[in-house]
């Protein structure tokens, strides 16, 4: 008897592991009993009174009735099934997918390139005195975050590097002009009409 103490069952819940033991014999037999009645009246219908339940309207009712599980495919379907859909496609697919993926993901990021071109070239004036500033505005702006950067990151930095940027954007020899003022180039002063010097 090796394995007599596998299952336990503490000795207050007893009557829960062996209550199917507890009903009378002739409750046990009731499923079996419903079932062997059901399939002969089933049975008997088909056979001896099929023509009474077609022809008639209670009958062709309740044979409908019967035959359409009770309508509960038609609830489920007009009540639960088809607003689950109906929101499964105008949440998930158009709003998330079509909406906002596509537009924070390849739509969104190809517009806002655009958009950020576009704001830049007109940044562009042709004076240099403005690209000066812009350089000017940078250096200033990395060299604060360099100075206001925690302490921790400060071995990262390199200042002979910074001094060396800042020196250099000072230093820097602008390229041939072309013109003597006005900011056009001289390409652009012959194309207007007006005199190179």
């Amino acid at each position: 008897n090796f394995r007599a103490n596998s299952l336990f069952v503490l000795p207050s819940n007893v009557h829960l592991a062996e209550s199917e033991f507890a009903a009378p014999t002739f409750i046990e037999l009731i499923p079996i009993l419903m079932s062997t009645t059901g399939a002969f009246v089933a049975l008997a219908v088909s056979i001896v009174a099929q023509r009474a339940f077609v022809t008639s309207t209670s009958g062709n009712r309740l044979y409908c009735f019967f035959t359409k599980r009770w309508f509960f495919d038609q609830v489920l379907n007009d009540f639960l099934v088809r607003p689950f859909l109906r929101f499964g496609y105008e949440v998930s697919f158009v709003i998330l997918d079509k909406g906002a993926i596509e537009i924070l993901g390849p739509y969104g990021i190809s517009y806002t390139l655009r958009q950020l071109a576009h704001m830049m070239s007109q940044l562009q004036s042709g004076f240099v005195y403005h690209y000066v500033f812009a350089m000017l505005l940078g250096t200033t702006l990395f060299v604060t975050c360099l100075c206001m950067w925690e302490f921790r990151y400060i071995c990262w930095v390199d200042y002979r590097l910074c001094f060396i940027l800042i020196v250099s954007s000072f230093c820097m020899e602008p390229s041939v002009r072309g013109s003597t003022g006005g900011g056009l180039p001289s390409v652009a002063r012959q194309a207007t009409g007006e005199a190179v010097m």
